[in-house]
């Protein structure tokens, strides 16, 4: 098996010759998620190596040996997944099924170039036409958001919404679904930008549902 391991992302083969690189590696920069029962984090795929890929973690609380977990892609394809190895904020994660590891490089899923979105349960508000409005955020990625939302809102009303973490963002409402909304942001976030607070969102989604829905507003969290 030639799965990727700590000393293979080093570019070396462990044994101090670092002037061969393992011939089967195979970069590749792909967006995607870990989905755990209670909550998910974005990662990038970095390198295919054998029965393994390598993944750039964001905060996602994983160890060495960890299993039952889901790797997704914007595009809808996942996969159930274990780690391999765990340092610093690498992973090296093998799938619980025999896939096709090269079926990862492009996206072929039902969604095609859709942004990752991380499923949340916040509280937050939205300020349009004069009026601040109680909203729920549902899920948020680098480019917009879908809101939950007993006022109405008209396609491509634009709005401002209170994202913790982020501050005050200008959105458009893209799709409509009373009481469902979804909303682009006017100026996109980077994905790292997203994907550096996604662990902070996450745990302020724990503690809401924890408290019932009856935690924090928006302005006490808000950075």
């Amino acid at each position: 098996m030639n799965d990727l391991s700590p000393s293979q992302f080093d570019g070396h083969r462990g044994d101090g010759d670092t002037s061969v690189r393992d011939p089967q590696r195979i970069p590749i920069i792909r967006t995607a998620k870990l989905v755990f029962p209670d909550a998910e984090y974005p990662c990038v795929l970095r390198d295919i190596s054998g029965s393994a890929l390598r993944v750039k973690l964001y905060g996602a609380p994983i160890e060495e040996g960890a299993a039952g977990f889901h790797l997704e892609f914007g595009d809808g394809d996942r996969f159930e997944v274990s780690a391999i190895w765990v340092k610093d904020d690498q992973a090296g994660l093998a799938f619980a099924k025999h896939n096709d590891l090269m079926s990862l490089i492009g996206e072929h899923g039902p969604f095609r170039k859709r942004a990752i979105r991380i499923a949340v349960e916040l509280p937050s508000s939205v300020k349009s036409l004069g009026r601040r409005l109680d909203v729920h955020i549902r899920d948020l990625s680098h480019e917009g958001a879908q809101i939950l939302s007993e006022a109405m809102f008209s396609m491509d009303q634009q709005v401002r919404i209170d994202i913790p973490r982020l501050g005050e963002v200008y959105a458009k409402v893209r799709w409509r679904q009373h009481p469902s909304y979804g909303l682009a942001f006017v100026e996109t976030f980077r994905f790292d930008q997203i994907a550096a607070v996604a662990s902070d969102l996450q745990a302020l989604s724990r503690e809401w549902r924890k408290d019932g829905g009856s935690g924090p507003r928006p302005d006490d969290m808000a950075a």
